[in-house]
């Protein structure tokens, strides 16, 4: 668990999330290989590399050859709905200096009122010529803002619902509007935590976050309450289970992409070129020819590792009658006959083989057909590679709110089945 509570700490913004990932696999012998270099030699071993700063792919390669190196993938995000900071953020009102933020993602609106707000990402600043801009991680480290709710005495209809004005509510105060203040007050203040000159900051990825820390409550104390367990439970499961599991034969991958709240049809989202171009290069590298490239990718099977709806304690009427998601009781197969997950019936067959071999608690579940869940990376990647893959993931309540809720055992689930993926025997 120490883990996934440091991920979920420290993964505040997707940059922050693969430099995490990235420190974590090296910490644990995986060598780093820069995407601009040769993959050759990759014949076996540890390695990761990033083709972007916001996506990482890591894998291990045994050292057995045939005549095809079988791939056993699983894929996460690592964006969560929230804010995104605009280009010129400052504006003023009531004496308060604030923030012009636009929404990323299907968050829940109300959740994030009156919540401590970090600053995260990433900025550019000027560098030797227009071609090489210097790239700088940034965390505040602390709370800078909060988005004020309005007291019940001024709106007495709240509590009957009300629909939230996103540019003008959720507009987040970090100050006062002093004698100081002017339309680059941000901006100063950005240079200032960057000890560089105001001039010197060409633009910037930044996005508020939810800056409350992780909480294990509950009677039996199994119970987690955080920020980001979409889809930062997922992640920290992955790295694990790649550390954990290992074949002689064949390749075991990880990839963390971005962008999959708002459709992942970017240069670093799962509906893109890339992944198809990195597993050509992998094999390639580890000595196969073009025809056992062919084979081995028409053999691999992948896992889309996601947040899955738990059955809702005040809302069981949401969940289907009979395949629903129970909190405590193992991690999610998700099935959708409309193909909005990748989930197959033979990947479902192996997973539930894998279970029952290992003892792993595991449940299956379907929509309600008259409520319907988000979807996934999963069909995009099935799509992309022609290759058979499962959706699955920690059931968890509230998702895409500024806090959601799981089970510790669902997380300890999720680790062994993909752990016990990874290291079955053809």
């Amino acid at each position: 668990m120490e883990l996934l509570q440091a991920c979920l700490r420290q993964g505040t913004s997707p940059y922050r999330t693969i430099a995490f990932a990235r420190r974590f696999l090296t910490e644990n012998g995986f060598e780093e290989i820069k995407v601009d270099e040769s993959f050759s030699g990759c014949d076996s071993g540890r390695y990761f590399t990033m083709p972007f700063p916001d996506v990482l792919f890591a894998f291990c390669a045994g050292s057995a050859r045939k005549s095809r190196m079988p791939l056993r993938m699983a894929f996460a995000h690592v964006d969560q709905p929230g804010f995104k900071l605009k280009g010129q953020p400052d504006f003023k009102s009531m004496g308060c200096a604030m923030l012009n933020v636009e929404i990323y993602g299907g968050m829940v609106d109300h959740t994030w009122f009156d919540r401590p707000l970090g600053l995260s990402g990433t900025v550019a600043l000027r560098g030797e010529n227009a071609f090489s801009p210097i790239f700088r991680y940034y965390s505040s480290k602390r709370p800078v803002a909060v988005i004020p709710g309005l007291a019940i005495h001024m709106n007495r209809e709240m509590n009957q619902g009300w629909k939230i004005n996103r540019q003008k509510e959720l507009m987040p105060l970090v100050g006062l509007a002093g004698g100081h203040w002017t339309d680059e007050n941000f901006l100063h203040f950005l240079a200032g935590e960057l000890q560089v000159e105001d001039s010197e900051i060409l633009s910037w990825d930044l996005n508020l976050y939810n800056y409350d820390e992780p909480v294990i409550f509950g009677l039996e104390k199994d119970m987690l309450c955080s920020p980001r367990l979409d889809n930062l439970v997922s992640v920290a499961a992955l790295l694990e289970s790649l550390l954990e599991g290992e074949r002689d034969r064949g390749i075991n991958l990880i990839g963390l992409f971005n962008h999959e709240e708002v459709g992942s049809l970017t240069r670093s989202g799962a509906d893109s070129i890339l992944l198809h171009e990195i597993l050509c290069r992998i094999l390639e590298g580890a000595g196969c020819s073009q025809d056992m490239v062919r084979t081995s990718l028409a053999a691999g099977t992948f896992l889309s590792v996601d947040g899955a709806h738990a059955a809702h304690p005040n809302y069981p009427d949401c969940a289907d009658p009979t395949s629903r998601a129970y909190l405590g009781q193992g991690c999610v197969i998700k099935v959708n006959g409309s193909q909005k997950y990748a989930s197959d019936y033979r990947m479902t067959a192996i997973l539930k083989g894998l279970a029952e071999k290992y003892d792993i608690p595991v449940q299956e579940i379907n929509d309600n057909n008259n409520i319907l869940g988000g979807r996934t990376l999963g069909p995009m990647i099935g799509a992309g590679l022609a290759m058979t893959g499962c959706d699955l993931g920690v059931p968890m309540l509230s998702m895409h709110s500024a806090r959601e809720t799981m089970c510790l055992q669902d997380y300890e689930s999720l680790c062994q089945i993909i752990t016990a993926y990874f290291v079955e025997p053809d």
